[in-house]
This record gives structure tokens, sequence and C-alpha cells, in this order.
């Protein structure tokens, strides 16, 4: 994990904390300032997140586009080749 120096009031000092603004739905900060208590909404959040990443991971290395791509090729044998397929992508892009 990287260090990250961070300013208090005495000088600086290593923490592995990074101090971010995330803008929430008003519901979810109705719900946050009635379910947790109030010193604990970090860490509430952290815990949060941390639970969500390794799906997000999971789902990433599952699904790898170009993978997916030649999987999809195999499958549905289009007669088009590699080159005119880029370029079409190419084109949409533009």
């Amino acid at each position: 994990m990287r260090k990250v120096k961070t300013q208090t009031g005495i000088g600086f000092r290593e923490s592995n904390n990074v101090r971010i603004t995330v803008s929430v739905p008003a519901i979810i900060d109705t719900f946050l300032r009635k379910q947790i208590p109030k010193r604990q909404v970090s860490q509430f959040v952290s815990e949060a997140i941390a639970e969500k990443i390794p799906e997000v991971v999971a789902k990433k290395k599952k699904f790898h586009p170009l993978e997916e791509f030649y999987t999809l090729r195999k499958k549905f044998k289009s007669e088009m080749t590699s080159e005119e397929i880029i370029t079409a992508i190419h084109k949409g892009r533009k």
C-alpha cells in the first residue's frame, strides 16, 4: 500500500488513509444519518467499499473484452475478416 503524507496541526505524519469527497443521493445521506453513529460514517462507507471491490475485480476477470469478442465471433461465425471488423470499430468511434 502506498504511503500518503497528511498534514496535522503539528506537522506531517505518514498514514494509510486518504481523505476523499464523495457525493451521494439525499436518500443515502438520510439513511447514514439515521442508522450509523455520528463519528462512524467513514468507517461504514470504507467497509462497504471494501466488500464490493472483490466482486468488481471478479467481474472484470470474468468478462475480458477480447476473450468475449473471440467467443462471440466463434459462436456467430462472421464472414468479416479481423481487419474489416477493426476498420468498422474505428469508423464507429469517429
